[in-house]
Parts: structure tokens; sequence; C-alpha cells
């Protein structure tokens, strides 16, 4: 399998952010192998704050992720996916739980590419492969779990909650970024 380039569920990594610090309790990823789409969703993104430089640099990642004002400082998309087809990120709101969610989607134009995913053609399978790393927590209906792998024949559908079983020493450093992103939105 493949090296992990482009985690799911932490959205800084679709733009190149390395140790990106927003994440989603929930993503939702949906994967379209014969019209090329993949979505992704990210449910009530989140960060983690220990010190008052963590506030600020997740302020600053958000800011150059989705505010075209950035203008130069802002990042672009990964390298991996400049020949995408099309790539779109938008940004929603849910104002009465304070919620900030992100939805992606990406059109690519071989299967090749959903390696930078870790999600390989297994030709013996007849189906894609993604590994299962249990702490990410993954669900799903098209699946198979099979030794340490999921397979997908047709359609490649699952989601991921890896703050599902963060420890409660961890957990009260969680906040959201409804807040961060009422201070940088566009």
């Amino acid at each position: 399998m493949e090296l992990i380039k482009i985690i799911f569920f932490a959205l800084g990594t679709f733009f190149g952010v390395e140790n990106s610090r927003i994440i989603s309790e929930k993503t939702h990823v949906k994967i379209d192998p014969e019209k090329h789409i993949i979505t992704v969703t990210h449910e009530h993104l989140f960060t983690m704050v220990q010190k008052e430089e963590d506030s600020i640099r997740v302020a600053n990642e958000l800011y150059r992720i989705a505010n075209p004002a950035a203008g130069d400082t802002r990042y672009d998309w990964r390298e991996e996916l400049t020949t995408y087809e099309t790539k779109t990120l938008v940004i929603s709101t849910s104002p009465e739980q304070k919620q900030l969610n992100a939805s992606i989607k990406l059109k690519y134009n071989t299967k090749e590419q959903l390696k930078d995913f870790a999600i390989e053609y297994v030709t013996e399978e007849n189906s894609y492969a993604l590994i299962n790393i249990p702490e990410w927590n993954i669900e799903t209906t098209t699946g198979v779990l099979k030794d340490n792998f999921w397979y997908f024949k047709d359609e490649i559908s699952f989601s991921l909650s890896p703050a599902e079983n963060m420890p409660d020493a961890y957990r009260k450093y969680q906040k959201g970024l409804y807040d961060y992103w009422e201070k940088v939105k566009p």
C-alpha cells in the first residue's frame, strides 16, 4: 500500500499543510470510480488549543485555506491535486450549533491518483482497498473488512471518526472552529 499523503479528516492536508491543526469530528467520503468524483464532507471542524500560539496558528491556517483575501499567502491545493480536473472547497456554518463544516469535491483523472489517499486498486480482489487504521473508527456499508484492509467493489463510501476515542485528558483542549471562522471569513 501507498504512503498516505492526504488524510481525509485533516482539512489542511488537501492544501499541503503537513501538520494541519484542523480536523473534523466526522468525515464522510464517497468516491465514484466510474465518474472519478471524490466528495469529502467534514462535519464539525475543530482544533486542539493548549496555548495562545495554538489559537493564532489555527486561525492563520483557516484564513489561508478558505479566505481568498489571503492573496499570495493563500494555501494552494497540494501538488498531487494540481492535475485534477475539478477542485472545490465549500465552507458552511451551522450558527445554532456553532459548528463549522467543509465540503471538498475533486474530479480525478485515473484510478492511480487514489493512491495519494492510500486507496489502491487490487486486481486479484477486483476491488479498491483502504488500509484499516482502528483509531480512525471507519464505518461503511459498501466495504468489507478483510485482514487489515477495507475492500470496495463499485462504490467507495465510508465515514471516519478519529476523535471518537480521544482521551479525556486531550478533550479539554478541543475547540470548535466556528468562532475562528467568524473572525477570518471573507
